[in-house]
């Protein structure tokens, strides 16, 4: 067993379950993140701009849209798909290169990703860029959870996934807001295509910068600790997951399959169909992101009081009501009700990841999170392609619906199959 990290002496970190591993690993979250919220939200428009004019140019209006759409549906189908493998392969590398080998090995090939994107014009090309790019946190998502469970006690884990949630949300409540203003005066000034495009590309050379002085931080501050041995096979470890495992699992792929049904057509959904301005998308998700991230250091604390339970269950049945709201609210201020039920969702973030952790034994915690997470991501890859196919044959209305009611079912499965013995704090 790799020995704990002494805990620190400062009452705050202490507090927050901050270590000097710790520390390093919300940097690498916070800059990587912030670099991909610059633009990820808003890959759909850049997508949209890339294949309007090819579109156009073989068919009427409504051919384009459905172009569009099944672009981005097949884009969303690649990126889940991809992440499945990274999250699997992150684990096998980070269980045999060690928290800071694989962090380095993860950021240089987002930075390739980032290249890539800056000096290709092909729209193939920026598609392969964007799913490196987005591989650094299916890959690194092994690591942060070993990190935290080697180096924190069982019951300040709760708080310690919070505090990585909030470096998280940080990103995503700044990134969209900035894109969103970006993406509307490059617009204004450039018109809709181009202006989208460039914009685009504006957006990935900063963030191309934040993970050069995130590479930077890990190289420099992160301590080399030894991988846990274990000579387990991936089929062996799967037959470890414990049975309440299991059906976390299953219920996770219920409610992933009710977001991933829309998450990729929210832009599309709101610009196209609603008029919602780029701006005020960005804004959304801006307060969407402040929601969750208010929510996370008073449910870390209290994890150790009540337990990581009933915080896991209230995200599933927020995931399930986010598509109802936003189908049944009507425009303009309303929508602002609809991203906070949103952020709302992310309330038991940090319980889920603590209670995985937990259930996993230490040899192959790497590996187990990797598997738990990439056979996931391949369960629910089809997702964006379905939904798709539900918009163009009855329209976004009926898409919200349907995806509400796989959430519903999500739910059911967590409150009736995954009860655990709760993980309280002394």
């Amino acid at each position: 067993m790799v020995p704990p990290e002494p805990e620190s002496r400062a009452p705050l970190a202490r507090l927050l379950a901050l270590n000097r591993t710790v520390a390093v690993v919300l940097a690498a979250v916070l800059f990587f993140g912030l670099g991909e919220q610059l633009w990820e939200q808003f890959m759909p428009a850049f997508l949209r701009a890339q294949t309007k004019e090819a579109a156009r140019a073989s068919g009427p209006g409504q051919e384009v849209a459905l172009v569009v759409l099944w672009t981005v549906g097949l884009y969303a189908f690649l990126r889940n798909l991809f992440e499945g493998f990274c999250y699997i392969g992150g684990g096998q590398l980070t269980g045999r290169l060690g928290d800071r080998g694989s962090l380095l090995l993860f950021g240089s090939l987002t930075v390739t990703g980032y290249l890539l994107f800056l000096f290709s014009s092909s729209a193939a090309v920026t598609v392969v860029a964007a799913l490196l790019i987005m591989g650094w946190e299916p890959l690194a998502v092994p690591v942060t959870f070993t990190t935290v469970g080697s180096t924190v006690d069982e019951s300040r884990r709760g708080m310690a996934f919070a505090l990585q949630s909030i470096q998280k949300r940080v990103p995503k409540v700044l990134g969209p807001a900035i894109a969103g203003f970006v993406l509307d005066a490059a617009a204004e000034s450039r018109g809709e295509v181009e202006g989208h495009a460039l914009a685009m590309r504006i957006l990935v050379a900063i963030a191309l910068g934040l993970a050069l002085v995130s590479l930077a931080i890990q190289a420099r501050w992160m301590p080399h600790r030894p991988a846990a041995a274990s000579s387990a096979g991936s089929r062996e470890i799967v037959r470890r997951f414990p049975p309440q495992l299991r059906n976390l699992l299953l219920a996770e792929v219920f409610t992933r399959w009710c977001d991933w049904l829309v998450r990729e057509f929210l832009f599309l959904y709101l610009y196209l169909d609603r008029g919602v301005p780029a701006r005020y998308i960005g804004l959304l998700i801006a307060v969407q992101n402040t929601t969750a991230l208010l929510t996370y250091l008073p449910v870390g604390r209290m994890t150790r009081t009540v337990g990581l339970q009933p915080f896991v269950g209230l995200t599933f049945v927020f995931f399930a009501l986010f598509p109802l709201v936003l189908a049944l609210v009507p425009g303009g201020g309303w929508l602002v009700l609809a991203y906070i039920v949103y952020g709302l969702r992310e309330i038991g973030e940090p319980a889920r990841k603590a209670l995985i952790t937990s259930l996993l034994p230490e040899d192959v915690r790497a590996r187990g999170v990797g598997l738990y997470w990439g056979l996931r991501s391949f369960g629910l890859c089809t997702a964006s392609l379905a939904g798709a196919a539900l918009w163009q044959a009855f329209g976004p209305q009926v898409l919200l619906f349907v995806a509400s009611g796989l959430g519903f079912v999500g739910a059911g499965v967590f409150y009736l199959l995954c009860r655990t013995p709760p993980v309280l704090g002394p």
